[in-house]
Order: C-alpha cells, then structure tokens, then sequence
C-alpha cells in the first residue's frame, strides 16, 4: 500500500488584534498526501524572537504571516519568546504572561539574536558563525532570504504521524526522516521535534501603545527531545533510507506547566508540531515539516 501520511495546510494571515481567546479563522483540517511520489517539497524556517514588551515585534509578526500567506504550507513559523523583552513583570497587572521556553531562552542565548535587539530572527539557521551576527536577520529582509531557500531543491524529506488522546492529553508521534542523496557533508544531521500554539490571548506593547487582548501566533510551547534535538547520522549518509524516530509527551495544562498568574492554557485544537532536520555544524536547517495536534 502507498504510505499516506497527515499534514497541515497552513493557512496564513496577517496579524490581529481581537478581544475574544483565538484569531477568527477557520480551523486547518489535515488531508492526506500520498508521499510514494518521488517529487519533494522544500520547506523553510522562519523563526521570529519576540517578547510582549517589545514595541516593534508586532510588525515582524505581520511580515511573518504574510509569508505564510503567500507561501502556504512551504513555509512554517515558530514565534521564539526570549531575551530581556520576553521577560514577565514581577508586580503590576502588565506583562505577567511567560510564554518563554527553556529551549527559547538557549537558542536566544547561542544564536545572539536579543544582545542585537528585536525584532529579528532566523530563516533555516543559515549563515551561522559563532564569530559574526550574519544568521540574525531583521524582519525586512525575511521574504527576500525565503525566496532564495524555497528556489533550492529538498535535500531531505520528513513525515510526521502523529495520534492524540484528548483525555490524557498525551501524544504519541513518529517522525520520519529522509535523506535525498548520500553526498551531504559536514554532519552529523540532527532531528529537532517541537510543540508550538496559535492565536494565546495576551497583553504586548505595539508601536508605543499596550495592547491587553494581542494575539500571539506560532509560539513556541515546549520542545519533545531536548534543545538541541538528536543525531539522524553522525557517518555516511544512506540516500532514500527512512531513519524513524517516535515520541511520547504529555501536555501539561498550562504552560509553564507550574501554573500561576503568569501561565496560560493549553489549547490542543491551536497546537501544532513542528519538526527539522539541521546539519550540527553549521546550524543550518535543510528540511522542516509541521502537522495540525488535531487534524
């Protein structure tokens, strides 16, 4: 039989503002795709670093949804919330929302995006040094540099099966990963798999103005194994061969998972999970896929 497998489309829009707890768009059902056809998609990466104190990181957050827009399903965005702006308020009624990561504040720490300010971010990790800040690129030039990883041809190929139970909240993933030739170089490649969550109702400053019912996009909740993921191959590359590796997680309640005034719920009809294969030494990503918790 053909394999089939889940995938989301995702359907882009440009930021919103609304008072209700989820942007008004209709829910994006899964379909199937038939993956015995040898045609691969590229896909890129767009990770956005944002915090809700951070005046101009609404305006990033629209340019990231409209690439969505206009790329459909060959793009997938991770909103990273780190650094100093991300930051909850301590006293007050403002900014209380944590929506940071452990993973988050590490990329946000090794990549150096907040010590250059936001907004900024990433398109597929590339052009990484540990000696140069060329990899942390400003929102305006996000479309030109995804234009020019979508024009490359897919090295790589990833499905990801996934089955949620709503009652335990538990879910259970396979990933498979595949490598389209066996000339690849500088490895070892490694798997990142992650959770994040669409359209969390909070408060985010926004050209000088707060804004209390702002709606966050594509944030990034947890990450199912590890910062920095796993080795895929760390020798030679075996084209055409499926290298499958399957998770286990239970979304806690609210993130983060402890509660508090600064937590917020989970919503596992806005979850999505998102995963990429990245070369270990130079960072940069070569393939990423993204499927709806709940088709």
């Amino acid at each position: 039989m053909k394999k089939i497998v889940f995938i989301t489309l995702i359907l882009g829009l440009a930021i919103s503002i609304s008072s209700c707890d989820f942007i008004n768009v209709p829910d994006q059902p899964g379909s199937v795709i038939d993956t015995s056809s040898t045609t691969v998609v590229r896909k890129v990466l767009v990770e956005d670093f944002t915090g809700h104190k951070c005046t101009a990181c609404p305006a990033a957050a629209i340019v990231a949804n409209s690439l969505l827009t206009a790329n459909g399903e060959n793009v997938v965005v991770i909103g990273v919330h780190s650094g100093f702006f991300a930051n909850p308020s301590t006293t007050g009624t403002q900014y209380l929302t944590d929506l940071r990561t452990s993973a988050g504040t590490n990329y946000d720490t090794y990549f150096g995006i907040s010590n250059i300010g936001n907004p900024n971010g990433m398109i597929n990790r590339k052009y990484y040094t540990s000696s140069t800040t060329a990899h942390v690129l400003s929102y305006g030039t996000w479309a030109t540099e995804v234009a020019i990883e979508l024009a490359k041809p897919a090295l790589a190929k990833l499905e990801i099966v996934s089955s949620y139970n709503t009652s335990t909240q538990v879910l259970t993933c396979n990933v498979n990963s595949t490598f389209l030739y066996d000339t690849l170089t500088g490895g070892p490649y490694k798997l990142i798999v992650l959770a994040t969550q669409d359209s969390i109702t909070a408060d985010q400053l926004d050209a000088g103005v707060y804004v209390p019912t702002y709606i966050h996009r594509h944030v990034l909740r947890d990450n199912l194994n590890g910062t920095w993921g796993e080795n895929l191959v760390t020798g030679s590359i075996v084209a055409n061969a499926v290298i499958n590796k399957s998770y286990n997680y239970t979304f806690p309640a609210t993130y983060p998972a402890a509660g508090g005034s600064s937590a917020t719920a989970f919503n596992a009809n806005r979850c999505h999970i998102v995963a990429f294969i990245y070369n270990d030494v130079t960072k940069e990503v070569i393939q990423v896929e993204e499927v709806k918790l709940i088709p």
